[in-house]
């Protein structure tokens, strides 16, 4: 009996097909819009707000992995039969499957790093304390540290690399235990988007705004849930393949999982980015929230930063479009004083300058001019 009989017999006739082409289709369309949100992301930074970003210039790299990486997942449909049963595959696709398979892990975990870094550069406009700040430099910094780790094993997972796609046994040398090293990976990303989601709640809720302003900003930062979700169910379907006694077959859903997530991820963190596309006010808001980030970057006394960052946070409120620039008011019980924002008002209009008159006699003081 053929592998390819054997095959047939273990799923329906045109099953593998019929799920192969739900996979491409899905690809191609995640990674469209995600693409397009980064484009128009851009856009609205580059020639709208006029204030490029690092968190945005890190989105652009993400996209450019992005493209890279469905494509990789769509050599491997088309080519290498990713998706069908490892008993119809030839060893040629076999092996060349499993190198292609190495090289798309590697760009997925820089994606979701880049995307998460991303996030953290927003957080660092908004860091009101030093605090805040630390954390998440010290964020970005255990990210990119993680990825630089997972750079070095993912082609040293077997000494030598040839073994990973040994599948005759003739081949001398030893590998690591793949699967623990794939779960610590996803686990981590995992607690890292909680993380994130949690790190702005102390400052978001210590801001003197109505509690519906404050939940209204959360949820902006909270879109980044929905990634999350993608991130367990992606977790869900590495666990199903891990464990398979057919890989090949059941390694496609974690696959298109992988392209949903980081798509999901790139629209969710874009998202907040694209309101002065929209809107003429927000631009304008959004520029002057920009512009008092950078200047709060630049060293200042104590007071003067602890000020400037009470000002971008409010500017916060303000360019998520929460709130409008007249309707932030100090309540009389914050520990934010209205004189903390009174530099912000401009100054009054002087008097137009009037010709001073000697008055000759004391009675022509009364006198109307």
């Amino acid at each position: 009996m053929s592998n390819s009989t054997f095959a047939l017999m273990m799923y329906p006739s045109g099953d593998e097909k019929a799920r192969q082409n739900v996979a491409a289709g899905a690809i191609i369309t995640m990674t469209i819009f995600g693409i397009a949100c980064i484009a128009l992301r851009i856009y609205t930074r580059a020639l709208i707000v006029r204030n490029m970003g690092k968190e945005d210039w890190t989105m652009i790299a993400a996209a450019i992995l992005t493209i890279t990486f469905a494509i990789q997942l769509l050599v491997a449909v088309k080519e290498f039969k990713l998706g069908y049963s490892g008993m119809s595959l030839s060893m040629e696709q076999a092996v060349a499957g499993s190198k292609l398979g190495l090289s798309a892990i590697v760009v997925y975990k820089s994606i979701v790093t880049l995307i998460k870094a991303s996030i953290l550069m927003i957080y660092l406009r908004l860091s009101v304390t030093k605090t805040f700040e630390w954390l998440c430099k010290g964020s970005i910094y255990l990210l990119f540290t993680y990825q630089a780790i997972v750079i070095i094993i993912v082609p040293l997972e077997c000494i030598p690399l040839r073994k990973a796609w040994d599948f005759s046994g003739t081949v001398p040398g030893h590998c690591i235990n793949t699967a623990v090293f794939y779960y610590i990976t996803s686990a981590f990303h995992i607690l890292m988007d909680v993380w994130i989601l949690l790190l702005p709640y102390k400052l978001i809720f210590s801001i003197p705004r109505p509690t519906r302003e404050k939940f209204a900003v959360y949820a902006v930062f909270g879109l980044g849930a929905f990634s999350t979700i993608c991130a367990v169910i992606r977790f869900h379907f590495l666990i199903v393949s891990l464990n398979s006694m057919d890989p090949y077959y059941d390694s496609l859903g974690v696959n298109v999982w992988s392209v949903i997530e980081v798509n999901v991820g790139i629209i969710c963190a874009s998202m907040p980015t694209l309101r002065p596309l929209l809107s003429r006010a927000q631009r304008v808001r959004t520029r002057h929230a920009l512009k008092m980030s950078e200047q709060s970057d630049k060293p200042s006394t104590p007071w003067s930063s602890k000020r400037g960052g009470l000002l971008q946070v409010k500017e916060m409120f303000i360019t998520l479009g929460t709130v409008t620039a007249g309707t932030f008011k100090s309540t009389r019980d914050s520990v934010y004083d209205v004189e903390q924002w009174r530099d912000e008002k401009p100054p009054p209009v002087p008097p137009k300058d009037m010709k001073t008159l000697r008055l000759s006699y004391p009675d022509m003081a009364h006198r109307k001019f």
